[in-house]
Protein backbone atom coordinates (compact mmCIF):
# COMPACT_ATOMS: atom_id res chain seq x y z
CA UNK A 1 0.00 0.00 0.00
CA UNK A 2 1.38 3.02 -1.04
CA UNK A 3 2.17 5.26 2.44
CA UNK A 4 0.65 8.61 3.29
CA UNK A 5 3.01 11.44 2.92
CA UNK A 6 3.91 13.46 6.05
CA UNK A 7 3.00 16.82 4.64
CA UNK A 8 -0.38 15.78 3.40
CA UNK A 9 -1.37 14.36 6.70
CA UNK A 10 -0.13 18.01 8.25
CA UNK A 11 -1.59 20.19 5.67
CA UNK A 12 -4.94 18.40 4.97
CA UNK A 13 -6.04 16.10 7.74
CA UNK A 14 -5.18 17.84 10.81
CA UNK A 15 -6.28 21.50 8.75
CA UNK A 16 -9.37 20.16 7.95
CA UNK A 17 -10.39 17.67 10.32
CA UNK A 18 -12.49 19.89 12.46
CA UNK A 19 -14.41 21.70 9.09
CA UNK A 20 -15.17 17.57 7.98
CA UNK A 21 -16.75 16.60 11.47
CA UNK A 22 -18.85 19.15 10.57
CA UNK A 23 -19.91 18.78 7.02
CA UNK A 24 -22.20 16.52 5.16
CA UNK A 25 -21.45 12.64 4.29
CA UNK A 26 -22.31 10.11 2.04
CA UNK A 27 -24.73 7.79 3.21
CA UNK A 28 -23.46 3.97 2.23
CA UNK A 29 -25.45 3.06 -1.01
CA UNK A 30 -28.39 0.31 -0.81
CA UNK A 31 -29.79 -1.96 -3.22
CA UNK A 32 -33.19 -0.47 -2.49
CA UNK A 33 -34.72 2.76 -0.55
CA UNK A 34 -35.45 2.09 2.87
CA UNK A 35 -38.82 1.59 4.09
CA UNK A 36 -40.42 3.40 7.06
CA UNK A 37 -39.09 1.12 9.39
CA UNK A 38 -36.51 -1.39 7.50
CA UNK A 39 -33.09 -0.40 6.74
CA UNK A 40 -30.61 -1.58 4.38
CA UNK A 41 -29.36 -5.20 5.12
CA UNK A 42 -25.84 -7.15 4.86
CA UNK A 43 -24.40 -9.10 2.52
CA UNK A 44 -25.87 -12.26 4.45
CA UNK A 45 -29.43 -10.69 4.07
CA UNK A 46 -29.43 -9.32 7.68
CA UNK A 47 -31.36 -6.57 8.81
CA UNK A 48 -28.60 -3.20 9.95
CA UNK A 49 -31.18 -1.13 11.42
CA UNK A 50 -34.53 -0.43 11.56
CA UNK A 51 -36.23 3.29 11.54
CA UNK A 52 -38.39 3.54 14.55
CA UNK A 53 -39.18 6.83 14.38
CA UNK A 54 -38.87 10.08 12.51
CA UNK A 55 -40.36 13.73 12.29
CA UNK A 56 -43.16 13.22 10.71
CA UNK A 57 -44.26 9.74 11.94
CA UNK A 58 -46.70 11.33 14.78
CA UNK A 59 -48.47 13.01 12.22
CA UNK A 60 -48.69 9.78 9.82
CA UNK A 61 -47.03 11.36 7.13
CA UNK A 62 -44.27 9.77 4.75
CA UNK A 63 -40.61 10.11 4.98
CA UNK A 64 -40.37 12.67 2.26
CA UNK A 65 -38.99 11.58 -0.86
CA UNK A 66 -35.46 13.44 -0.69
CA UNK A 67 -35.03 11.34 2.52
CA UNK A 68 -35.21 8.52 0.74
CA UNK A 69 -33.03 9.68 -1.83
CA UNK A 70 -29.95 10.62 0.16
CA UNK A 71 -30.19 7.18 2.44
CA UNK A 72 -30.43 5.02 -0.71
CA UNK A 73 -28.42 6.66 -3.05
CA UNK A 74 -26.63 10.09 -1.56
CA UNK A 75 -26.75 13.53 -2.94
CA UNK A 76 -26.46 12.29 -6.44
CA UNK A 77 -29.95 10.58 -5.61
CA UNK A 78 -31.59 13.97 -4.55
CA UNK A 79 -30.01 16.14 -7.32
CA UNK A 80 -32.03 13.84 -9.84
CA UNK A 81 -35.36 14.81 -8.65
CA UNK A 82 -36.84 17.46 -11.05
CA UNK A 83 -36.97 19.86 -8.41
CA UNK A 84 -33.56 20.02 -8.45
CA UNK A 85 -32.39 19.47 -11.77
CA UNK A 86 -30.87 22.96 -11.89
CA UNK A 87 -29.81 22.93 -8.61
CA UNK A 88 -26.58 21.56 -6.61
CA UNK A 89 -28.07 19.75 -3.15
CA UNK A 90 -26.10 19.67 -0.02
CA UNK A 91 -26.85 17.78 3.15
CA UNK A 92 -25.63 18.81 6.74
CA UNK A 93 -25.89 15.52 8.35
CA UNK A 94 -25.07 15.14 12.44
CA UNK A 95 -25.71 11.51 14.48
CA UNK A 96 -25.99 11.17 18.16
CA UNK A 97 -27.81 9.96 21.09
CA UNK A 98 -29.27 13.55 22.66
CA UNK A 99 -32.07 14.34 20.66
CA UNK A 100 -32.74 18.12 22.60
CA UNK A 101 -29.12 18.95 21.13
CA UNK A 102 -29.50 17.41 17.52
CA UNK A 103 -33.03 19.74 17.63
CA UNK A 104 -30.47 22.96 18.69
CA UNK A 105 -27.67 22.16 15.99
CA UNK A 106 -30.58 22.07 13.49
CA UNK A 107 -32.06 25.40 14.65
CA UNK A 108 -28.75 26.94 14.99
CA UNK A 109 -27.75 26.20 11.65
CA UNK A 110 -27.47 29.29 9.58
CA UNK A 111 -26.37 29.28 5.60
CA UNK A 112 -24.83 32.55 5.81
CA UNK A 113 -22.26 30.53 7.95
CA UNK A 114 -22.62 26.99 7.72
CA UNK A 115 -22.89 26.61 3.89
CA UNK A 116 -19.31 27.42 3.14
CA UNK A 117 -17.95 24.24 5.19
CA UNK A 118 -19.96 22.35 2.92
CA UNK A 119 -18.96 23.78 -0.30
CA UNK A 120 -15.15 23.38 1.35
CA UNK A 121 -15.96 19.84 1.96
CA UNK A 122 -17.58 18.77 -1.79
CA UNK A 123 -14.85 20.61 -3.33
CA UNK A 124 -12.23 18.79 -1.19
CA UNK A 125 -13.55 15.36 -2.51
CA UNK A 126 -14.00 16.52 -6.22
CA UNK A 127 -10.48 17.67 -6.10
CA UNK A 128 -9.12 14.38 -4.39
CA UNK A 129 -11.45 12.21 -6.47
CA UNK A 130 -9.93 13.42 -9.65
CA UNK A 131 -6.03 13.26 -8.29
CA UNK A 132 -3.87 10.25 -10.45
CA UNK A 133 -1.59 10.63 -7.24
CA UNK A 134 -2.09 12.39 -3.85
CA UNK A 135 -3.02 15.77 -3.88
CA UNK A 136 -0.46 17.58 -2.29
CA UNK A 137 1.97 16.06 -4.93
CA UNK A 138 -0.83 16.05 -8.03
CA UNK A 139 -2.12 20.03 -7.31
CA UNK A 140 0.68 21.56 -5.04
CA UNK A 141 -0.09 24.30 -2.62
CA UNK A 142 -2.93 24.55 -4.74
CA UNK A 143 -4.74 22.34 -3.09
CA UNK A 144 -5.13 23.36 0.41
CA UNK A 145 -5.12 27.02 -0.55
CA UNK A 146 -8.23 25.82 -2.77
CA UNK A 147 -10.06 24.45 0.03
CA UNK A 148 -9.74 27.03 2.58
CA UNK A 149 -10.49 29.75 -0.16
CA UNK A 150 -13.24 28.19 -0.39
CA UNK A 151 -14.34 27.79 3.31
CA UNK A 152 -13.48 31.32 3.63
CA UNK A 153 -15.75 32.27 1.17
CA UNK A 154 -19.37 34.30 1.00
CA UNK A 155 -22.08 32.62 -1.10
CA UNK A 156 -24.63 33.86 -2.25
CA UNK A 157 -28.30 32.29 -3.40
CA UNK A 158 -28.12 28.87 -1.06
CA UNK A 159 -31.30 28.14 0.52
CA UNK A 160 -32.61 25.72 3.65
CA UNK A 161 -34.80 24.06 2.00
CA UNK A 162 -35.88 21.67 5.06
CA UNK A 163 -34.75 19.34 7.81
CA UNK A 164 -35.55 16.31 9.43
CA UNK A 165 -34.80 13.82 11.54
CA UNK A 166 -34.65 9.67 11.82
CA UNK A 167 -34.26 7.40 15.01
CA UNK A 168 -32.40 4.33 13.90
CA UNK A 169 -32.13 1.24 15.91
CA UNK A 170 -28.76 -1.13 14.84
CA UNK A 171 -28.63 -5.02 14.95
CA UNK A 172 -25.30 -6.45 15.19
CA UNK A 173 -24.05 -7.96 12.32
CA UNK A 174 -23.69 -11.28 13.67
CA UNK A 175 -26.82 -11.87 14.27
CA UNK A 176 -29.01 -9.08 12.91
CA UNK A 177 -31.10 -9.18 15.87
CA UNK A 178 -29.34 -8.25 18.65
CA UNK A 179 -30.06 -4.98 19.47
CA UNK A 180 -26.56 -2.61 19.32
CA UNK A 181 -27.76 1.34 19.78
CA UNK A 182 -30.08 3.78 19.15
CA UNK A 183 -29.15 6.84 17.39
CA UNK A 184 -30.48 9.39 15.58
CA UNK A 185 -29.48 11.69 12.48
CA UNK A 186 -30.43 14.74 11.71
CA UNK A 187 -29.96 15.67 8.27
CA UNK A 188 -30.23 19.36 6.31
CA UNK A 189 -30.91 19.87 3.16
CA UNK A 190 -29.40 23.17 1.66
CA UNK A 191 -29.86 24.25 -2.39
CA UNK A 192 -28.17 26.69 -4.65
CA UNK A 193 -28.65 27.38 -8.25
CA UNK A 194 -26.18 25.38 -10.07
CA UNK A 195 -24.72 28.48 -12.25
CA UNK A 196 -24.67 30.58 -9.80
CA UNK A 197 -22.44 28.21 -7.33
CA UNK A 198 -20.29 27.65 -10.47
CA UNK A 199 -19.51 31.04 -11.19
CA UNK A 200 -18.73 31.87 -7.50
CA UNK A 201 -16.14 29.17 -7.24
CA UNK A 202 -14.46 29.67 -10.99
CA UNK A 203 -13.65 33.03 -9.61
CA UNK A 204 -12.61 31.56 -6.24
CA UNK A 205 -9.96 29.20 -8.01
CA UNK A 206 -9.16 31.81 -10.83
CA UNK A 207 -7.51 34.54 -7.95
CA UNK A 208 -5.69 31.33 -6.07
CA UNK A 209 -1.74 32.19 -6.26
CA UNK A 210 0.22 29.12 -4.26
CA UNK A 211 3.17 30.47 -2.36
CA UNK A 212 5.31 28.23 -3.67
CA UNK A 213 4.70 28.12 -7.83
CA UNK A 214 3.63 24.81 -9.14
CA UNK A 215 5.50 21.91 -11.28
CA UNK A 216 4.68 21.87 -14.99
CA UNK A 217 2.70 17.92 -13.93
CA UNK A 218 0.96 20.50 -11.41
CA UNK A 219 -0.01 23.17 -13.40
CA UNK A 220 -1.28 20.98 -16.21
CA UNK A 221 -3.11 18.88 -13.23
CA UNK A 222 -4.59 22.27 -11.96
CA UNK A 223 -5.57 23.55 -15.30
CA UNK A 224 -7.26 19.78 -16.11
CA UNK A 225 -9.37 20.55 -12.96
CA UNK A 226 -10.42 23.90 -13.47
CA UNK A 227 -11.46 23.05 -16.86
CA UNK A 228 -13.85 20.51 -15.68
CA UNK A 229 -14.72 20.79 -11.93
CA UNK A 230 -18.57 20.67 -12.53
CA UNK A 231 -18.49 17.86 -14.59
CA UNK A 232 -19.00 15.47 -11.74
CA UNK A 233 -19.19 18.09 -8.87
Amino acid sequence: MKPVPIMYKKQVVLALIGMLLFTACVSKTIESPILPEVGPQSTEGKVLYRTMDYKTKALEEDIPEWVYRYEGEGIPGIERLSEYQHKYVFVAKNTGTNFNALNQWTAGFRVTHDFARLVASRLQARLTSAAALYPDDEYGGFFELAIKAAFDAVYYGAVKETDFWLLKEYYKEEDGVTVDRETYDFLILVSVDKSRLQSQLQQILSNLTPTRPPTKDQTSAINRIKANLFNTF
